[in-house]
């Protein structure tokens, strides 16, 4: 599952490995929450020799997650395809290549991006999700889902710090 054999695209940089692949992954976690995956992701991207010993690996993935509406906790299936970039460079070469201090190590000319693309997909994750922009979300005191219909709850808040002077207006309306 996503491991590529690199010693050819290291010797040639001229050879450019395509990606292209479905991974079997039914959920992801993110925090301590697990995202169930509706739609698998499938990888696609290239693996290019870009500095003698520097592989970087463009691509993107396209997936769908079930998450809950941030507003009225409804399911909702949200399409995500992060793209990203990536450099790796072999554990044998460090010594002799730049330092990148963005780049990834692999060894013995095995390219795992398994790791890679689950935290991109972690990275492609919003942190709030609405089934619609004009959501209206729960009432705050029952929990009925206001888009509904109305729950019938009295909704006005009252300060308490304006009650002097409410009690104030009440006593000018009597006199």
């Amino acid at each position: 599952m996503l491991q590529y054999n690199v010693r050819d695209i290291l010797a040639d940089p001229r050879i450019v490995i395509t990606v292209e692949e479905t991974l079997d992954l039914p959920s992801v976690s993110f925090g301590k929450e697990e995202i169930p995956i509706v739609q698998p992701p499938v990888v696609q991207g290239k693996i290019r020799n870009v500095e003698g010993n520097v592989l970087e690996f463009q691509g993107v993935v396209r997936l769908t997650v079930k998450m809950p509406c941030s507003r009225c906790m409804t399911d909702v299936e949200v399409p995500l395809s992060p793209a990203f970039s990536q450099r790796f460079i072999p554990a044998e070469a460090l010594g002799q290549a730049e330092a990148d201090e963005e780049a990834e190590v692999f060894s013995e000319y095995r390219l795992d991006l398994a790791d890679f693309v689950t935290n991109e997909i972690r990275l492609g994750i919003p942190m709030k999700v609405l089934c619609r922009e004009d959501c209206k979300g729960l009432c705050p005191k029952c929990g009925h889902d206001l888009n509904e219909g109305p729950c019938g709850c009295d909704l006005r808040e009252e300060d308490p710090r304006l009650e002097v002077l409410r009690s104030l207006l009440q006593n000018k309306d009597r006199d």
